[in-house]
């Protein structure tokens, strides 16, 4: 389980960081920044305790460990208002470090009992010590963080007080006049989200942003080194994809003129919805680009997302100029490290790696090379049969869709427990080829798409098909008549680039369950920190000392919390 949770960490701290690099203003005179927006404190431990103890059934471990862990850090904290996190480029000038900085504003209880509370029994017990200034301002100090701390609103009325925390050298982030943090996020609770994040920029800033931005691509790399274990082909390519990564950030935080993503957990439904909204500033490669979604539907367009699948994936990405000179450099990158990987795995016997490398030329020569449809056009539905058993079907717009028959051709060359049949059948102008995989595949495969152990691909001019598990021959066929005769079930809205919905329990039972039988770890390696052990020490809430949670514990939480019935998500 630890590959699972490890996985999911990463996905979610990936979201925030990547959005990290982005910035958000509410006129002119504001700072860039990103707007991370919690509807309240209250309501993120009433959903947390949900996924524990409702969905998880580990009640003794929200009582003793989680949330006394999360409980102990909202002392004097008003837990039904609005928390405010914002994150800020640095403006670095020439002997000034690149970066980002922090800059919160937590609600805190109303009174003198409360402000006191907040200063006395958090910020105090963890290491930060506020001394009055002035009115309503702090500088803190400590061995854990210093700055300045302004407290804003008057709790006399209506308002809620937020204490906003500035860097030590960044005490112009909370100006004496600074107003109150919700006028600039009201509009994001406004459209009910649990949690935000926003980007709003203006033209005038451009310039602003731009040198943000060089600056801190260059700070983001200096992370990217070459692991004692990795290659240097392997390295130039992960090198390459960091790099073409942070250059598509540092364009939407230049180009941007809104970007926002919200979350909201529906516990009743027991369902979570994200929305993301990407707008350009006008006269910018980023504004051309987004008007060229929807320009082309997609190929796919015919084929009906199920109302509940465990995954459905609609994708119809143009590329633009600024995406190709990035596709230019990535391919031969991406196709290098492919064969290094052939090379150094023990996977292959000796006699599979040569075929397997002309698999991957062949692969890359029909889906990449010379990159002549400007897009990527795909689909993928995994849906649940009345049986219980999983059945996948997909496609992708191709160069060469017939390119793919040479491939399938050398699958029994790098596999040589697997057979294929050629041309099994035809379904219009689509080839059907038939794969046995029935020997030397993975258990978890058969428990959670049955046992046939048919795999079928279909080629065609400018499409490939690929189907599996229970019930993928009828849909495969089903979904290749829909497109060949063009019926009109097409999506109304051809702009939407991409639609996604999934259930995460069975995809990351399945993953795990690979994962452990195989040691091929799909989930990837991130090493985390449980709840609990910053603060480290053994003991009760009393004492404001925790015993860490345990991570195979926490593990196990998010496991089970995850595999809901699927008729329930």
């Amino acid at each position: 389980m630890r590959r699972t949770l490890q996985r999911f960490t990463f996905v979610i701290f990936s979201l925030v960081f990547t959005f990290a690099t982005l910035c958000s203003t509410t006129d002119a005179e504001d700072k860039p920044r990103l707007k991370i927006v919690m509807a309240s404190p209250q309501g993120f431990l009433d959903d947390l305790e949900y996924l524990v103890v409702d969905l998880a059934e580990e009640k003794k471990q929200w009582d003793d460990n989680i949330y006394p862990s999360l409980d102990i850090f909202l002392i004097g904290v008003e837990r039904t208002a609005p928390l405010r996190f914002d994150i800020l480029l640095s403006d670095a000038g020439p002997d000034e470090k690149s970066g980002y900085r922090y800059q919160p504003c937590i609600p805190i209880e109303s009174g003198r009992k409360g402000l006191k509370a907040f200063n006395d029994d958090n910020l105090d017990p963890i290491g930060i010590t506020p001394k009055l200034k002035k009115r309503d301002y702090y500088e803190l100090t400590g061995s854990v963080f210093e700055g300045w701390m302004r407290i804003v609103g008057d709790d006399r009325g209506d308002q809620v007080r937020y204490a906003c925390i500035a860097a030590k050298d960044h005490e112009d982030d909370i100006p004496k006049d600074m107003p109150l943090p919700e006028e600039s996020h009201k509009d994001i609770l406004a459209k009910g989200y649990d949690l935000g994040f926003e980007v709003l920029n203006t033209a005038d800033q451009t310039e602003l942003r731009k040198k943000q931005a060089d600056d801190f691509v260059p700070y983001l790399m200096k992370d990217v080194a070459k692991k004692p274990d990795e290659t240097e082909v392997w390295f130039n390519f992960r090198k390459t994809s960091q790099l073409h990564k942070y250059q598509q950030l540092h364009r939407m935080y230049v180009e941007a003129k809104q970007g926002t993503i919200g979350w909201t957990t529906d516990v009743a439904k027991k369902q979570g919805i994200a929305e993301f909204v990407l707008k350009a500033l006008p006269e910018t490669g980023l504004f051309d680009f987004i008007q060229t979604m929807g320009a082309e539907p997609s190929r796919f367009a015919a084929i009906k997302m199920a109302e509940d699948p465990v995954l459905g994936l609609r994708l119809n990405l143009p590329f633009d100029d600024f995406r190709r000179v990035q596709l230019d450099e990535w391919y031969p990158a991406a196709l290098a490290a492919a064969k290094d990987k052939i090379d150094g795995s023990d996977e292959f016997a000796e006699e599979e790696r040569e075929p397997a490398k002309q698999a991957t030329d062949l692969l890359f020569d029909m889906l990449a090379a010379g990159d002549p449809l400007g897009r990527l056009d795909m689909f993928l539905d995994i849906t649940r049969a009345e049986s219980g058993k999983l059945g996948i079907v997909g496609g992708v717009r191709a160069r060469d869709g017939k390119a793919a028959d040479e491939i399938v051709k050398l699958i029994p060359k790098l596999h040589q427990e697997w057979s294929v049949v050629m041309d099994s059948e035809m379904i219009g102008d689509t080839a059907i080829h038939t794969l046995d995989v029935t020997k030397d595949t993975p258990k978890a495969i058969f428990d959670y798409f049955g046992d046939s152990g048919i795999v079928y691909v279909g080629t065609s001019a400018e499409l490939v098909w690929i189907a599996g598990g229970e019930g993928a021959y009828e849909a495969l066929k089903a979904n290749i008549e829909k497109v060949s005769s063009g019926d009109s079930e097409a999506d109304a809205t051809p702009e939407k680039f991409v639609d996604l919905k999934l259930q995460a329990g069975p995809l990351v039972s399945f993953a795990d369950d690979l994962a452990d039988e195989t040691d091929w770890n799909l989930m990837g390696v991130v090493d985390i920190k449980p709840p609990g052990s910053a603060i480290g020490a053994s003991g009760d809430k009393e004492a404001k000392t925790l015993q860490p949670v345990d991570p195979n514990e926490i593990r196990k939480i998010v496991r089970r919390s995850l595999l809901v019935d699927s008729e329930d998500r």
